[in-house]
């Protein structure tokens, strides 16, 4: 991206300006760029990114995807965390968690889209470092990614909500239209429907489908009072008594269309024209095109305007003194609405940008009469950052009512660029945020060894990587579909460069954020220019950073994975020099470490994977025969809202009915194949009721939790037992018996799964469909447990799929808490990525034996690594799907530059 170092350059906007005035405020101008480089270099920002294999998928599927790690303003592969965390989050739940090592900022993993596990929906992925927590969610890689079923959820009809309101009552009319998974209207079917707040019924009825596939459910919305939890339940009633139940939320009905109003430099001053962008959003939060007009107090028209992109608009207004201003906006269906105008100033001064010329940034500062009297020959700054790196620095004495100015746009590197007007005392006075685009990301292409192919075919394609001309090394991922199984709107799609470069700094949801890079047309410019006006910059704050207010850290970046706890006495005593013993099991590694005066003790740079034991052992040259181990629980991310997606009702059977009825074809086929008779020995499948994992140690439990008792719960199994198991408060990361806790006493308890120690993070990869029994165990009134594992309390988690008899878990219990004190653990582990399966058709007869080769994913390699003359290539066989193929490569060189390429050819 060309631009690579500091750059600090003076522009003076008045050319007689007084030496006293410049030497009293370079002052203030040298202590708001020290305190800026501070940010950048104590605090720098990483950011991730994930390339997916493609945009949404199907319950039977697998997500394929690489992560990118970069840090600082040049995007450069981070070295500080060489830890990634992806989770899959449904609503308020993490349904799956991956930790992943990284090597140079680059990390590869993949989710299975088991059947047990995710249903029909769509799911929150989320990406991040231990280091980036400390800066907000908001600022992870957020996204969201449709997941549909090819057999479970083909009633899903599409919905329309409309309401009236009828004196002080509202009418709600809601029409659905059912069709099965080949298109054809659900005719003459029976259909039960309910609605509720949350958990309290308002209202219950039934109807029937028309010929067409259409039901009219009307009813009052009154008693409706939570957008957030109101929803309509229908239940329609197929052939072979089959019931496809599915839910809407009612949120439509609590909000209407909004537009808001932003003027630019942040306010309207009496005597200062100044630009208005608009933005006018539907109730789920998309962009709706509007007209509208703006008239003042007296009722005279002074603006028109019109949406120009998404919602968009922009328009030029002289405010008055004493004077107030409304719009009148139109929406597409004819209704009208009036919204106020932000309040005008009596005085102030307005920044204006203009970034319509391709070389020079125009830059404008106004004021009025009343505020150059007041401020005539005072200092003032102009500094224009980008990533927290200072680029360019101005100083001047406010000498006329305006100044205009231009700064070639070569000083700036590509991305947002945030320009702030400060008066003298450092106080930021007017700010304006702007795209800088140079079109100099990577030069990628790739090249097939022929014009077009046939199915089944081999495929060569040459991978070439340069900056500008010269050839560069670099780390890349190619994704390689058949376009038509999976159709896609590019505009719409997340990419390496619309995410590192424009909606990673930006908080808030941008449609189709790939439009403002697929288009290199003046118009897309102009509409990239109102979305800066539009939206707010919240990464970087002038009025923090200058009161010395920098981010907290809480969360440290991670080099490898610490196992680290305490070591006390029977008596709660701290350890000194004891000696710990960390084992790992699998992989025949034994290390010794010593405790320090607290007790405690830590292990960095552990690598060990999911599912692998970590065993601690424990003992004092002073042969103490009752010691603890206490293994600390990391803390874990809860799961948040993707605040970066609207809130937009996506019809996954409509959206995705093309790729759905390939993944039928796809199950069909595989079952097809699967249908071979093997003889073999019958296996006898035992069955038993689950034993506690700790059963025989205790002759009674303090509250017990059956899988029927968890049928209610969600999937958090973390918030199953806060909400069910009586005593137990979580808090930081970790259980603590509640009157405990209140008592000043806070030794957390001991959580096990089927007998082995887990920490708090690891209770986030369960299901509680997957739970047979929660035992709790509080210290008062139970003998000999908690002397035996030396915690203030245990929590015994038995899966399904862990049952054992008593006598078999016997075996496996850690040993008596006496000289060599032993504790097992389960530590959250790197994920093991799979690789990608690619078949290979060698010869025709090959081809045939395979049999149907319905893949969508043709191709997909996260590991393509060029040379030093900027070269690659990758070889794969196409499968039997004719029409277009899409292949897609993304990533960074060593020096922080990226690029994407798309590459089209036909399979006839």
């Amino acid at each position: 991206m060309g631009l690579k170092k500091f750059a600090l350059i003076i522009f003076i906007l008045v050319i007689a300006s007084l030496p006293a005035l410049a030497q009293r405020d370079s002052i203030g101008l040298t202590a708001i760029v020290s305190k800026t480089e501070k940010l950048t270099s104590e605090y720098p920002f990483e950011k991730v990114y994930i390339h997916f294999d493609k945009p949404y998928y199907a319950v039977g599927d697998t997500i394929w995807f690489k992560a990118y790690l970069t840090i600082g303003p040049y995007h450069q592969p981070s070295a500080l965390s060489r830890i990634i965390y992806v989770d899959v989050i449904s609503q308020d739940s993490i349904v799956k968690s991956l930790k992943l090592p990284t090597i140079n900022g680059v990390a590869f993993g993949d989710v299975t889209l088991s059947p047990k596990i995710f249903k029909q929906g769509n799911y929150h992925i989320r990406a991040y470092t231990n280091w980036m927590r400390n800066f907000g969610p908001d600022y992870f890689f957020n996204k969201t990614i449709s997941i549909g079923d090819a057999y479970n959820n083909g009633e899903a009809p599409a919905i329309s909500i409309t309401k009236i309101k009828k004196n002080k009552d509202l009418e709600i009319s809601a029409r659905l239209f059912y069709k099965d998974r080949d298109g054809n209207a659900s005719a003459d079917k029976k259909v039960s429907w309910t609605v509720q707040n949350e958990d309290e019924t308002v209202i219950t009825g039934k109807g029937t489908t028309d010929k067409n596939g259409f039901l009219a459910i009307n009813f009052g919305g009154n008693k409706l009072n939570s957008s957030e939890t109101a929803s309509l339940t229908t239940v329609i009633e197929l052939g072979n008594k089959k019931l496809v139940t599915n839910t809407f939320h009612l949120k439509s009905v609590f909000e209407t269309a909004d537009v808001q109003f932003f003027p630019e430099g942040g306010g309207l001053i009496s005597g200062v024209r100044s630009k208005v962008a608009f933005k006018a959003v539907n109730v789920n939060g998309m962009g709706i095109n509007v007209t509208g007009s703006v008239i003042d107090n007296t009722g005279t028209e002074v603006a028109t305007f019109e949406s120009q992109h998404a919602g968009m608009g922009i328009f030029a207004l002289s405010p008055e003194i004493d004077k107030t201003y409304k719009a009148v906006i139109v929406f597409p269906d004819g209704a009208k609405s009036t919204y106020d105008l932000p309040n005008v100033q009596t005085d102030g001064i307005n920044l204006a940008v203009n970034n319509s010329d391709q070389e020079n940034l125009g830059i404008k500062v106004a004021t009025n009469a009343g505020y150059f009297k007041q401020y005539k020959n005072k200092g003032f700054y102009i500094i224009a950052q980008s990533g927290g790196a200072v680029y360019y620095t101005g100083l001047a004495a406010l000498q006329s009512l305006v100044y205009t100015g231009s700064v070639p746009k070569s000083k700036f590197p590509t991305g947002i660029l945030q320009v702030t007007l400060f008066a003298a005392n450092g106080e930021p006075l007017s700010e304006r945020i702007v795209f800088i685009q140079h079109n100099d990301a990577l030069n990628l292409t790739l090249n097939t060894n022929l014009q077009s192919y046939s199915t089944k075919q081999n495929v060569k394609i040459t991978v070439t990587a340069k900056n500008k001309a010269l050839p560069v090394q670099g780390s890349f991922s190619v994704a390689v579909i058949d376009e038509t199984k999976v159709p896609n709107d590019e505009d719409a799609e997340t990419t390496i460069l619309s995410n590192l470069l424009l909606t990673s700094d930006l908080r808030g949801y941008i449609e189709k954020p790939g439009y403002y890079f697929n288009h290199s047309d003046s118009k897309t410019l102009a509409d990239l220019d109102i979305l800066m006006l539009t939206q707010g910059y919240r990464r970087f704050s002038y009025t923090n950073i200058l009161a010395d207010k920098f981010p907290p850290v809480t969360f440290l970046p991670e080099k490898g994975m610490v196992i680290s706890g305490t070591l006390r006495t029977g008596t709660g005593l701290p350890v000194y020099k004891g000696i710990i013993n960390l084992r790992l099991p699998d992989r025949n590694i034994s290390v010794n470490g010593v405790t320090d005066a607290d007790g405690r003790f830590s292990f960095s740079n552990v690598s060990i994977f999911d599912s692998s034991k970590v065993i601690l052992n424990a003992k004092t040259y002073e042969r103490n025969n009752n010691l603890m181990i206490m293994s600390d629980a990391p803390a874990s991310q809860p799961p948040n809202k993707n605040y970066n997606d609207p809130d937009a009702i996506i019809n996954i059977d409509s959206a995705l009915n093309i790729y759905l009825q390939n993944s039928k074809k796809q199950l069909e086929s595989s079952h097809t194949l699967k249908e071979v008779v093997i003889k073999a020995t019958k296996i006898e499948k035992v069955t038993h009721e689950p034993y506690s994992a700790l059963s025989g140690l205790s002759p009674q439990t303090d509250q017990t939790l059956s899988s029927e008792q968890l049928k209610n719960c969600s999937f958090d199994i973390i918030s199953c037992i806060e909400n069910n198991a009586i005593g137990v408060w979580p808090f930081n990361n970790n259980f603590y018996i509640k009157r405990d806790y209140d008592n000043g006493k806070k030794t957390p308890m001991q959580v096990f799964v089927n007998g082995l120690g887990v920490d708090y993070a690891y209770l986030t990869t369960l299901r509680t469909e997957d739970v047979g029994l929660i035992e709790v165990y509080l210290k008062d009134g139970v003998s000999g447990i908690n002397d035996r594992y030396r915690a203030d309390g245990i929590i015994s988690i038995t899966t399904k799929s862990g049952t054992f008899s008593p006598k078999e878990k016997q075996a496996d219990l850690p040993p008596l808490a006496t000289e060599g004190s032993s504790v097992t653990l389960m530590p959250k582990g790197y994920y093991r990525a799979r690789v990608f399966y690619s078949p290979k058709y060698d010869n025709q007869q090959n081809a045939l034996e395979h049999g149907p080769d319905l893949r969508s994913t043709i191709f997909w390699d996260p590991n393509i690594v060029t040379d030093k003359n900027g070269n690659a290539s990758i070889e794969y066989f196409n499968a039997d799907g004719r029409g277009t193929y899409r292949a897609v490569i993304e990533g960074i060189d060593n020096e922080g530059n990226i690029g994407r390429y798309v590459l089209r050819y036909q399979v006839k």
